[in-house]
């Protein structure tokens, strides 16, 4: 207990804000885990380790980024789970059709373009009442998050759009995101490979070198085209730099498999487990019901 307050303390709260002492704690309780269960379960944990830092270790080089900062928000910082995750990431890419990280439409198989363009035509078909009904809600928020479905499950909302709430065999998740003027996300990484992400920008782009999306070294800028997928595992970062709002399609697909009936019970079993704390993964967000 010595020496979590001689942590605490040195962390000099009156020179941080409340969120970075959180985080630090957050970062010393995942430390501080990880030590109880190699203490409790010594040989298991050092089996386990090694596979964690093996994958790990092929999971961070995917980046292609190798500075020290990336090192350090993969291994300690809010990659840490993807990281923990690796294991479980790998056996996924085992299991599946070889990461692109970035894909177009055309890289997809046929039946996962014919559902992912159904979504898009449907949420196209009423774009100008999905924007309206964000703005009356967005205010002075950063960030906005509406979803429709979330990993297979339908979600209730007060604006009533049928169509995106009917299950799809390769499209699970189904939202639109809002940024504010001028807002950003930091770098991050998903957690989990089951899906690749499918980003549609709503309105018309303005030619803006600030607003674009980056994924480990490539930069995609929306007013070269609407439509965007990759793998979000990989340390990506969304910006919007100019004085007007951004809407996207905020889609996850599974990932292109042979087994897709395997990658759909994962999925429906994760969904199982945390849909009712779906909040956590988007709490710098403001969901929109």
């Amino acid at each position: 207990m010595t020496i979590l307050f001689q942590y605490v303390s040195a962390l000099e709260p009156r020179f941080m804000s409340k969120n970075a002492v959180g985080k630090k704690l957050v970062s010393l309780a995942w430390v501080l885990g990880v030590l109880l269960l190699i203490y409790c379960f010594p040989r298991s944990c050092l089996v386990f380790l090694l596979l964690v830092v093996c994958c790990g270790v092929y999971d961070f080089l995917r980046n292609g980024l190798y500075d020290r900062d990336t090192i350090k928000k993969y291994f300690i910082g809010n990659g840490r789970n993807t990281w923990v995750l690796a294991p479980f990431n790998t056996l996924l890419d085992l299991l599946s059709s070889r990461n692109r990280h970035v894909y177009t439409m055309n890289d997809l198989p046929p039946a996962w373009r014919e559902d992912l363009q159904q979504v898009i035509d449907d949420a196209m078909a009423r774009k100008d009442e999905i924007i309206s009904y964000l703005d009356e809600r967005m205010a002075e928020k950063k960030r906005g998050m509406l979803f429709f479905q979330w990993y297979g499950r339908p979600i209730e909302t007060t604006l009533d759009i049928p169509q995106l709430r009917k299950k799809l065999p390769f499209v699970k998740t189904i939202g639109v995101s809002v940024f504010n003027e001028n807002r950003s996300t930091s770098f991050h990484f998903g957690p989990l490979r089951m899906m690749f992400r499918v980003l549609y920008n709503m309105a018309p782009a303005p030619h803006h070198e600030g607003v674009y999306i980056q994924v480990g070294k490539h930069k995609h800028y929306w007013h070269d085209d609407p439509l965007f997928i990759f793998d979000d595992t990989l340390m990506h970062a969304s910006f919007n730099k100019n004085d007007a709002k951004r809407y996207c399609l905020f889609i996850d697909i599974v990932r292109p498999t042979l087994l897709p009936s395997v990658l759909n019970a994962v999925i429906a079993g994760f969904a199982g487990l945390v849909f009712t704390l779906r909040r956590v993964f988007y709490k710098n967000w403001k969901l929109i019901q």
